[in-house]
């Protein structure tokens, strides 16, 4: 009779026991939350299974925070998911210009009630570019043109959006801006917007971009060029914090910007009351429409 044969134990290594285990929950309660976002480059095992963790790591939080983490991640699946939308307007064709976008004119409110005054100005699609050009002199007439963003219900929430600007003043001279760039809600008009996007031309030759908060008064400045210059703009929105990370020129602001969580339905370009020419490159747009707020969870992405 041959004596039993011992067959060498296998060693219990950490992936081996995730497998055969459930100590999702015990890894959870003790590894810091960044640790967790890491966990699975330490083996396949974890990605594969790096739900478990989270989930786990979830059950072990106040229902505020469950909530908040389930509207992320639907917000998350929104931007990259079937439910996100692009827009490009190339500014190809002078005839496609001509008939998606509306022109607008408006009276600016200190100048009182009444009709908005004559002006004179052309709308040139030309190799890429729009460019505004406003003949007639100041007045209390302002320019501008819009394009209802296409899918786009009450409910918008604009994720990122790409665009080039250039202004040039006929009066060097003179305090005055252009190249608007604003998303409002139409409904509403301008006074609903998530932000003001436009340059600024000051009287000693200063190109600034600046930003302006629709809800009030606040301008912060971007950047600053010591000529004429194109802007290249690149921003991100992110809806649960109410605040844009923005590329400038390739170079990221090291702050972030704000802006009021309202849904919108209009792209608007805005010129001055002032002669001068709003250039505007291509412009990209990336969006969805939020889902109304779930009954048990209190988040809402827009309000």
């Amino acid at each position: 009779m041959e004596p039993p044969t011992t067959l060498p134990r296998r060693a219990t290594t950490l992936s081996r026991l995730w497998r055969t285990t459930d100590v999702a929950d015990c890894i959870g309660s003790y590894l810091p939350t960044k640790s967790l976002a890491v966990l699975p480059t330490v083996a396949r095992q974890f990605e594969r299974d790096k739900w478990r963790s989270l989930i786990a790591a979830l059950r072990q939080q106040p229902r505020r925070a469950v909530a908040e983490c389930t509207g992320a991640l639907l917000s998350a699946l929104q931007m990259g998911g079937r439910d996100s939308y692009h827009f490009r307007e190339d500014w190809a064709d002078q005839a496609r210009f001509d008939e998606k976008w509306t022109a607008l004119l408006f009276r600016r409110a200190r100048a009182g009630e009444g009709e908005t005054e004559h002006v004179d100005y052309t709308a040139t699609v030309s190799q890429g570019t729009l460019v505004f050009d406003r003949i007639t002199p100041r007045n209390s007439t302002t320019l501008g043109s819009q394009f209802d963003i296409p899918g786009a219900s009450d409910r918008c929430c604009i994720h990122r959006f790409r665009v080039a600007l250039t202004y040039t003043p006929n009066n060097e001279e003179t305090n005055t801006w252009g190249s608007g760039f604003q998303f409002v809600n139409a409904n509403y008009g301008a006074t609903r917007s998530l932000f003001g996007l436009f340059i600024h031309h000051s009287r000693e030759g200063h190109i600034r971009l600046q930003w302006r908060r629709s809800a009030d008064t606040s301008v912060q400045t971007l950047k600053t060029a010591p000529t004429q210059h194109t802007f290249l703009v690149d921003a991100t929105l992110d809806w649960r914090t109410a605040t844009a990370r923005v590329t400038v020129d390739g170079a990221e602001i090291d702050r972030l910007v704000p802006f009021p969580r309202v849904p919108v339905t209009t792209l608007l370009l805005r010129c001055n009351d002032k002669p001068g020419q709003s250039t505007f490159g291509p412009v990209d747009v990336w969006y969805s429409n939020a889902p109304p707020p779930l009954p048990y969870v209190r988040f809402d992405p827009l309000f």
